[in-house]
Order: structure tokens, then sequence, then C-alpha cells
């Protein structure tokens, strides 16, 4: 099992986990971006954006990974469905936290796996029938519901960050600004051959130590500070210490999660009210 050095920290740990129990001798591996090679056993990616400035082309690690006999899983949280299409691209499974975007009102907790009847049938249905992580109806409704206006908070969202990544990006309190959107992405060409439109995730850094970060984050009005993305309501979040808390420092800063870098994830409020709050706080660092 290989995990790229963009994996989600929590993600990383799950698969860890997982290689720790019974019955299973299967090693892992957290790679740099670039050292996904033929011959390797599985890959995991996590595509879409939001800590690192990595992109990676899944057409291409899927030409990879299916030459050495690999299964490409991808969780395309971050780029969503209506931006991005996994399984087209070559993927063979693809994995939501369907909490985000999906439901995306803070109503229910739940996950998507999607890949061919095939890949369910020998991978996926006899888990679920024997350790039945299934959700309950009511749950399975409210996400059911959700896919009903997800195109249309998405295309809200998207437009709002966009927004705040055009007000932020010559801030002179923001030092660096991460959104797949823009041109000046290091990855905008993989972006742009693979995604239908940007993201509703903004990440940037703010000018300072953890200190001036925080002061930023305690004060802002309207965006609220929690680790959650992709919900109706615009949230903020430090990864340093939050998602990517247990990792060390040298790690954190070779994935490019400083001190001083947030997470912001557009919500459905007015792009005028969201840009106001966010350089309104950044006056006080």
């Amino acid at each position: 099992m290989i995990a790229l050095d963009q994996t989600h920290d929590p993600a990383l740990r799950s698969f860890i986990a997982s290689a720790n129990a019974p019955g299973c001798d299967f090693p892992i591996q957290n790679l740099p971006y670039g050292a996904f090679r033929p011959r390797s056993a599985a890959g995991a990616p996590r595509i879409g954006v939001a800590i690192g400035d990595a992109i990676l082309d899944i057409a291409a690690v899927a030409e990879i990974a299916h030459a050495a006999g690999a299964t490409l899983v991808v969780d395309n949280v971050f780029a969503t469905p209506l931006w991005q299409s996994p399984l087209a691209l070559g993927a063979d499974c693809v994995v939501y936290s369907a909490t985000k975007h999906i439901d995306g009102q803070g109503r229910c907790l739940g996950g998507v796996i999607l890949a061919s009847e095939a890949f369910i049938q020998q991978h996926i249905h006899m888990f679920l029938r024997q350790t039945g992580p299934s959700l309950s109806p009511f749950n399975a409704w409210v996400m059911l519901k959700g896919l009903e206006t997800l195109h249309l908070r998405v295309r809200r969202q998207t437009d709002t960050a966009a927004a705040v990544s055009v007000a932020l990006v010559e801030h002179p309190k923001v030092t660096r600004l991460i959104y797949p959107g823009r041109p000046d992405h290091p990855q905008a060409a993989v972006a742009a051959k693979q995604m239908r439109g940007g993201s509703t995730l903004v990440a940037f850094e703010i000018k300072g130590d953890q200190a001036a970060t925080f002061r930023f984050l305690n004060a802002l009005g309207l965006v609220a500070i929690t680790n959650n993305l992709g919900d109706a309501k615009s949230l903020i979040t430090h990864p340093a210490t939050t998602t990517h808390q247990r990792l060390k420092p040298q790690e954190r800063a070779e994935l490019g999660i400083t001190d001083s870098l947030v997470r912001f994830s557009a919500g459905l409020e007015h792009p005028d009210d969201v840009v106001e709050d966010l350089l309104g706080a950044l006056d006080a660092v």
C-alpha cells in the first residue's frame, strides 16, 4: 500500500492501523510527490488541493498503477464530484466523506465508495455484510436530498473561494496563497486538464508566526473556526494544530504546512460578506 505525502493525516493513520491489524502483512510507505513508480503495490492519493500545492495527474498515476498491477483509489472530497470525475480518468475506486458537500449542511455523517459493480462485489460487498458500516435510512435520505442541490451549492462555494483568492493573493499580510483555479498555481495545467472548476477551498499563509495567525482567526466574525469543510457555513482551520497536529514539525514542513497556514472552506454566504470578514480579521495581525 502506497500513501503519497499529500495524504490527509487521519487517512494516513487509518492506513497504518489497517496495516497493523491481525492478518495484515503488507507494508505502508509515505512517499514524496513524484516518487510513485512502476512496481508500487497500490496507490491512494487525495486529489484536489487545500493543504499542499500538489495536484496529481490522475490519468498518469492510473497508467503507472495499472502497469504495476495496482489499484488506484482516489479521495475526491476536495475536488467534489461536480468538478472532477476520477473514474473517467482511470481510477478504480473513488471515496468521499459525504459529510462534506454532499450533505454539506452539518446534519449527518456518512461516506461513499464509488466503483464498478465488479470492484464492489470483489472488494467491498463482503466487508459491508460482515461489519455493517451502513448509513441509517434517515441519514441516507438526507444525503440523497443533498445531492439534489449539490451543483447549486458547490458552484456558489467555488465562486466565493475564487473571490477570496482574488482579494487575498496580493494582500501585504498574506505571504502565500494556494487555489487550483488560479493560473499561478504550480499545477495549473494539470488542474485545467482534469478539473471542470476550481475548488471550494483556499489555503493561505498569514505574515508572522502562529500567534499572529491565531489573532487573525480570533478576529473573524462570520467565518467559523472548525476543521470541517464543504459546509453551508464558511469555515476555517489551522492545520498545524488540528488536521495535521500529530505530524512532527519537520514532517509538516515537508508538506508545506507551516504554523501560519490556514485552510478556508467557502460557504453559502454572500461573497462580499465573506471577503469583508477575512480582510477585517487581517487588520488584527
